[in-house]
């Protein structure tokens, strides 16, 4: 199966089928420069049915109740970067990885500096900034939230914009896993438009917990919680801007 994502929709459903996630299971990505264009028509053929033994009942990884939910977040979600199977950095919505060699890691190991990706859009066609990045530490660190990947966030001192599309994030000390903040399943960016009125005690009653806006390759159109999500192709998504790419399962 080609792992480059359609145009058409994707259904997650409720029922236990193993033998068909791993039927399902994402090849190798391709390179970018030489994958096929996405179809831009929708048919039968279109449609990936991954069915779950427990469904997701939340869409907002950062308040997250298992994999059920992370991986349903995480198609309409990116994260600056994350782990491919042979534990490489890829970037996602990161312009590049941080070294010492691109001064993106500080050589006295208290910070690191990402370089976004400029023309990014969340689903809604808001820009992606640094802005947004800022305010998700803001909110997985906010205590009233409750977020259930605090843990990931605890070394941090702050998180700054140096530009629209530079973050600097602070360690409170020397940290060899500077890599762990805004990485993965447990690092995807919110949109501060969209959440910034539910950074507190209310943050499970944002409607965008349900109807994600994200910058991912997929948006969702129906919701049941325990049941079942539909996605369909997010027009905004980078193939706008003159970008394909391509998502390995592997680096979720």
């Amino acid at each position: 199966m080609n792992n480059k994502f359609s145009r058409g929709q994707i259904f997650a459903g409720s029922l236990l089928s193993i033998l068909l996630l791993s039927a399902c299971s994402a090849p190798k990505a391709e390179s970018p420069t030489t994958s096929t264009p996405a179809a831009t028509s929708s048919a039968a053929g279109d449609t990936l049915r991954l069915l779950y033994w427990q469904a997701p009942t939340i869409l907002n990884p950062h308040l997250a109740q298992g994999n059920k939910d992370f991986e349903a977040s995480r198609i309409t979600y990116e994260p600056l970067a994350s782990f491919d199977k042979d534990g490489k950095l890829v970037a996602f919505l990161a312009a590049e990885i941080p070294s010492l060699e691109n001064g993106g890691v500080a050589k006295d190991g208290k910070s690191v500096t990402w370089k976004l990706k400029q023309g990014v859009k969340w689903s809604d066609g808001k820009p992606f900034t640094a802005a947004d990045v800022v305010f998700t530490y803001q909110f997985v660190s906010n205590p009233s939230v409750g977020a259930t990947t605090a843990a990931n966030y605890q070394a941090i001192k702050s998180v700054e914009a140096i530009d629209d599309y530079t973050v600097k994030i602070n360690f409170q000390n020397p940290n060899p896993a500077w890599s762990l903040p805004f990485i993965g399943s447990n690092g995807p960016i919110l949109p501060r438009h969209i959440f910034e009125s539910y950074n507190g005690s209310k943050a499970r009653e944002a409607p965008a917990n349900l109807i994600p806006v994200g910058t991912g390759p997929y948006k969702v159109v129906d919701f049941k919680p325990g049941d079942i999500v539909i996605y369909e192709a997010n027009s905004f998504f980078r193939e706008a801007n003159g970008e394909t790419e391509n998502l390995d399962s592997s680096e979720l």
